[in-house]
């Protein structure tokens, strides 16, 4: 069953082949656009795309230059102002890197919420194509006042079915995203395309400061493939000083795969505040200098993740307070009742993470708290062949929730070179388990059948840990640190696992 349903997934992608050949060629210069650099051609490319027929595909060409769009309309909703109207069957054609569309200097920095608009919009529709663009958000001239918002993206789709963005290039976004595609819809494919600069960094190195909440790319449509593209903040630095995401994918049958992505908070977000999310796939991507790597936003179950074959590198910012760093991150289990701010309203089924390497590049004076994964609510899940190092923490936090942890297998495992962490009452090891939701709570799930086996737990350089002025050594590592109610203790079995190092032992603590 489970393969058919892959197959009906990918499938679905074959069929914009046969809408996407065009009838009717339309050249945007023909209705007047300059593409000087210097002429508002706002209105000329609108007339082009009002020309194509209605049920015919056609192509809007834009010959080589660059499109300069310094108007837009506005709406009752300052969040769907726009500057081109999409219809269904287009696609939008450039010559590359020769054709720039490019929004105009401070079209978008004013201080009025309503003065921002998406460059491209589409409500409902279907069939379109993007391909052979480059399109520069001039972030740099539009940065965000204080006190409003921003919500201006490059291209926002609210809606529809079969839209496909390939070999196109956007850059310093100073908006809330670079792509949108969000409501209902299916079969939304981007691929290829290359991604620079948005939300705090912009190209230049005075931070779009105001803008608290970006992504590059977001998508709630089902069926939907993003795979093959490069993301990057070209100043990591300034980027991570705010929240900056890569991809999020809110539709079931979806993936995430082949992307290289750079300095981003998180790299990859999956999230199930629209409907329970499932059959999700994130799937060799390269995640560098990130401060997440992987992150959960649970609002209703999710089921079938895969988590397979990435390469996660964390770093930290300098810029913002120490906090936890972390490759792959189910937030906040232990909260009590459900929380909208800490997105712990539901447990995941099948979720299985396998073949990540996980690693953080961080300097010895940083104060993070590092940890390879962060998890809890776990049902009938496996963690196997990962490789994770570097660590100041824990390789694998398991925390309790309302939901518990039941049947949970963490096996054929590497956790290599783990450091001692700054804090004096802090105590790490390889795995941690906490359970600060069950005590005292009658019949409460917390965990059930959790094997941890045939884990290699090594360690080829003496950790050196810091002196304080007192001559104690900072911070505390173990082989495990396990913090459970008494009846729950039982249920965590270590089996067959190799520990390279005789002072790192397993620990367990009766919090009864």
């Amino acid at each position: 069953m489970k393969k058919l349903k892959k197959f009906f997934c990918i499938s679905l992608f074959l069929i914009p082949a046969y809408f996407f050949t065009a009838a009717n060629n339309i050249n945007v210069k023909d209705f007047g656009a300059a593409g000087n650099g210097l002429t508002d051609d706002t209105k000329a490319i609108q007339s082009a795309i009002n020309a194509a027929t209605p049920g015919i595909v056609s192509t809007v060409y834009f010959p080589a230059g660059t499109y300069r769009i310094a108007s837009f309309i506005s709406t009752k909703n300052y969040l769907e102002n726009y500057c081109l109207l999409l219809r269904s069957n287009i696609i939008f054609k450039g010559e590359g890197k020769k054709t720039i569309i490019r929004i105009a200097r401070h079209l978008f920095d004013k201080k009025d919420t309503a003065a921002n608009a998406h460059l491209f919009y589409g409500i409902m529709v279907s069939n379109v194509y993007f391909k052979e663009l480059l399109i520069d958000m001039n972030g740099r001239y539009n940065l965000v006042p204080a006190h409003v918002i921003k919500n201006h993206s490059a291209i926002f789709i609210m809606g529809g079915n079969r839209v496909s963005i390939k070999n196109i290039t956007i850059k310093n976004c100073a908006g809330t995203n670079m792509i949108v595609i969000r409501e209902a819809g299916h079969n939304a494919i981007i691929e290829n395309c290359k991604f620079y600069n948005g939300g705090n960094y912009v190209g230049i190195k005075t931070a779009n400061k105001n803008q608290v909440d970006f992504s590059f790319i977001y998508c709630t449509w089902d069926s939907s493939v993003i795979k093959n593209n490069l993301i990057v903040q070209q100043s990591p630095e300034i980027a991570l000083s705010n929240y900056t995401g890569g991809i999020e994918l809110h539709g079931s049958f979806s993936e995430a795969s082949s992307n290289i992505i750079t300095g981003c908070y998180p790299a990859v977000y999956i999230s199930s505040t629209r409907h329970p999310l499932q059959h999700v796939t994130i799937e060799n991507n390269q995640m560098k200098e990130c401060l997440t790597g992987i992150s959960f936003w649970l609002e209703q179950s999710m089921d079938d993740i895969i988590i397979r074959k990435n390469s996660i590198q964390l770093t930290h910012s300098r810029l913002l307070k120490p906090g936890f760093v972390c490759g792959i991150y189910i937030p906040n289990g232990n909260a009590e009742g459900y929380s909208l701010k800490l997105a712990n309203a539901a447990s995941l089924n099948n979720v299985n993470i396998t073949n990540n390497n996980i690693y953080a590049s961080l300097p010895d004076a940083a104060n993070d708290k590092t940890a390879g994964m962060i998890l809890h609510s776990l049902q009938n899940s496996f963690v196997k062949d990962n490789i994770i190092s570097g660590m100041n923490y824990a390789g694998i936090f398991l925390m309790g929730s309302k939901w518990g942890m039941n049947n949970l297998a963490i096996t054929n495992n590497r956790f290599i070179d783990f450091k001692p962490n700054n804090n004096l009452k802090v105590v790490a090891g390889y795995i941690v388990a906490t359970d600060t939701y069950s005590s005292n709570k009658r019949n409460a799930p917390g965990f059930k059948k959790i094997a941890i086996e045939k884990n290699n737990f090594s360690r080829t350089k003496k950790m050196a840990y810091k002196k304080t002025l007192t001559g104690k050594s900072r911070g505390k590592f173990l082989g495990a640190f396990i913090a459970l109610p008494g009846y729950m203790l039982n249920e965590i079995k270590f089996l067959n696992n190799t520990f390279s190092n005789a002072e790192e032992k397993i620990v367990s603590v009766n919090t009864d």
